[in-house]
């Protein structure tokens, strides 16, 4: 009888994670513009932020300040981890 309670308690648990697992990747983007965003101190800057123009599209609307960015605006910017690595 102790081994089904364990089984219960072990699924519960495990679906809990799963549960918040999934509400992070519902967080919305900050919008914040690249030219505002330059200006902000390290400390305050977003990693991930979208640009509020509605004219842009992906990858040139979503900006990583952590050097992982697929747009080449932002590597110029922040620098990326894989430049001159051809």
């Amino acid at each position: 009888m102790k081994v089904p309670k364990i089984r219960q308690l072990a699924l519960g648990v495990a679906a809990a994670a799963a549960v918040a697992g999934c509400q992070t990747e519902g967080q919305r983007l900050p919008l914040i513009t690249a030219q505002a965003a330059s200006q902000l101190p390290a400390s305050q800057l977003p990693r991930v932020f979208k640009d509020p123009d509605p004219l842009s599209y992906y990858p040139y609307n979503i900006h990583e300040t952590d050097g992982l960015s697929r747009n080449p605006d932002d590597c110029a910017r922040w620098g990326c981890v894989d430049v001159g690595s051809w």
